[in-house]
This record gives C-alpha cells, structure tokens and sequence, in this order.
C-alpha cells in the first residue's frame, strides 16, 4: 500500500510554509492483510471513452472554444455526470460561465455520440441527485417561475412547471402560485414543492479543464475509482463517508464528496465537502497499510478544492484569508501558478447512503 508525504503548504498571500501532520481516523484490528492489489484505473475501458474523447477534441476546433479567459469570460470546460442513473456519464460541455451561456449535453447512443439539448446559464444547471432532475429557473420582478427536466435515456423530458408570484405582495398584485397550470392554495403549493426546495444539489457543467492531463484524467480515471479500491479500503473510506454523512444531518449543510488521486499514484484520497457556505472547508483522506489516515487542516473554500493535475497541486481561490496551494509529493510549490489542466474537486456527489454506496461499488 502507498505512503504519504504530507505535505508542503504555500500560502500565496503570506509565504509561509507549513508541514502538514497525520491524524489517524479509523483503523483495522491488525488481523487483516493486504493480500488484494489495486488495480490501474486505465485498464478499465467504457464504450463512451473513446467517443467523448474524440467530441471534446472535435470541440476544441470549433469557434465556441476557448483556452483561456476573454472579456470578462471563463474558459471552456466540461464535466461528466449520469443524469439518469444508468451507469453511463453525460458529456455535458460549457463554452463559457457567461449570464447567458448554457450547458450543451451529450449521451452515448447506438455506438455514437448524440446531442441531447441545451440547459443552464453561466454555463451550469442545477441536478437533483436524488430524483435525477434538472432544475431550470427563472426569477423576475417579484415572480419566479420554473420547470423540473428528467433525462429518459435519450432526450430530455419536461417533469413538471411551477410559478409563484409571492415576491409581488408590496407591490398590491394577485397572489397565485401553480404547479403545471393548476392554481393551488400557498399551504398547497408549499408542500407539494417541500420536497424539492429542501433537497440538496450539485452545480454540473465546469468541472474540467480542457487541458491534457485534465482530460486524461477525466475520461480514463475519474468515473474507475469504485473497481479500483480493494474492498478492505472501501469498507474503510465507506465508514468515513457515514461518518461524515451523520454530521451533515446533525448541521443540516449540503455536504458532498468525491475521490480524486492528487498524487498520481493511480489510488485516489477521499475528499468530503462540509457545505457550500463561505467557511465551509473539505477535509481530505488516504489510506496506508489498511489504516485511514486524514491530513491535518481543513482545505479550501466553499467547500471547494480545486486540482491542477498536470503539477498534482491541489489549490483554493477567492478566499478572503487569501490563495493557498498544498501538494502531496515533493515537488516545489513556492512559485506555483495554475496549468492549462485542472480540476474543481470534492463536490461530485451529494453526501447520502445511495451515492456512497454508487460510488463505491
């Protein structure tokens, strides 16, 4: 089993570094052996790899990309995610994050690519991980009104419309709230959108740089890690998430999670996210001869980490405190600056029993 060096912090705004410690979480009780291999997350092939490889490279030629940002604009980026839970990821790719800027998204279909709609602004949409819906939202002067989207396989299906004019009241207007054309009573429009208003989310669309060793990681790595780990060393990261997950039930915060390898070693840590919230920070997990170990500190902001794959430098920005960049290998981070290739990590899944168990299967 691997080892760690843990690991050299660079603060950007103070320069000062820091040794980072171990802290042991969870531990065998010494009877078990290591006697079952990780295995490589490149010898695990999909039909869909090839085929996204080759729409993302097509889509790199056309007038809508971009490599860097331009008048005010993000770069171009991508993401993969299974909108209908059938084990097969979306291609979802984002000119963009401009105001106006949707989300154009791909499926697999008879051995070929397939363009399936546009969705979003600034170049994302919300999904409903728990219902596989998509939420498209548009809020006026003092009304809102909106539509859940499920994903059958091949196209995109209005689920239900809502609206709500409640933000009007001041202004003297009509209160009227409905749910696909039919006028309901608020008691009876509050809860029938209960349910939705107070699930949690997950914004997909830019998680991915369009760099080499992003993409690589991407469609070769990113979607293996459940066949990757050993089930001794699922076991352990599955106890953590539920761990992890209580909490979140205990704070009520929108936690969520993710594996990604930040060494490159081919066997990826455990990134948990607290929330979406200005202090929320993600916490970070390996494993090493069957004992889960978690790096000393809280990383990030927002509950969000993000990974520059090519210099294996994990980073976060827009902090108030300032930006901070930590590695978990030797290399030299005191003159960092971002590649063309990196990543947003800790946030790919919803943190709840189904998606722990999806993920680690």
């Amino acid at each position: 089993m691997k080892s760690k060096n843990i690991c050299c912090v660079f603060l950007a705004m103070s320069l000062i570094s820091v040794g980072c410690t171990e802290k042991t979480t969870a531990e065998t009780d010494g009877t078990e052996t290591n006697d079952i291999a990780n295995i490589s997350p490149r010898s695990i092939t999909f039909e869909w790899q090839p085929l996204y490889e080759q729409k993302l490279n097509e889509y790199m030629t056309t007038e809508k990309f971009s490599d860097k940002a331009q008048n005010g604009t993000g770069e171009s980026r991508f993401d993969l995610y299974d909108l209908n839970a059938d084990g097969t990821p979306e291609l979802l790719i984002s000119a963009n994050d401009s105001h106006t800027t949707m989300c154009e998204i791909f499926t697999v279909s008879g051995g070929a690519v397939t363009s399936v709609g546009e969705l979003g602004e600034y170049g994302t949409f919300d999904f409903y991980p728990d219902f596989n819906l998509i939420n498209s939202e548009y809020s006026g002067d003092g009304f809102v009104v909106g539509k859940f989207i499920s994903f059958n396989g091949s196209e995109l299906v209005d689920s239900f419309s809502y609206s709500d004019n409640s933000a009007s009241a001041s202004k003297g207007a009509e209160m009227k709230y409905e749910i696909d054309g039919e006028e309901l009573s608020r008691p009876e429009y509050d809860e029938a959108m209960a349910v939705y208003k107070n699930a949690h989310t997950v914004s997909i669309g830019r998680k991915y740089s369009f760099g080499a060793s992003t993409m690589d990681y991407a469609l070769h790595c990113s979607e293996s890690w459940g066949a990757v780990l050993t089930p001794k060393e699922k076991e352990l990261f599955r106890g953590q998430l539920m761990q992890n997950f209580t909490m979140s039930l205990e704070t009520g915060k929108n936690s969520a999670f993710e594996l990604c390898d930040l060494n490159n070693d081919e066997i990826p840590e455990l990134v948990v996210s607290e929330g979406t919230d200005n202090n929320d920070s993600c916490r970070i997990y390996y494993i090493t001869n069957n004992v889960l170990l978690e790096l000393d500190g809280a990383f990030g902001y927002q509950g969000r980490l993000h990974f520059d794959n090519e210099q294996l430098v994990f980073y976060m920005t827009g902090s108030p405190t300032g930006n901070a960049c930590w590695s978990l290998t030797e290399n030299d981070i005191s003159s960092f600056s971002v590649s063309m290739s990196n990543m947003e990590c800790g946030r790919k899944y919803t943190l709840n029993e189904n998606t722990i168990n999806a993920s680690l299967r």
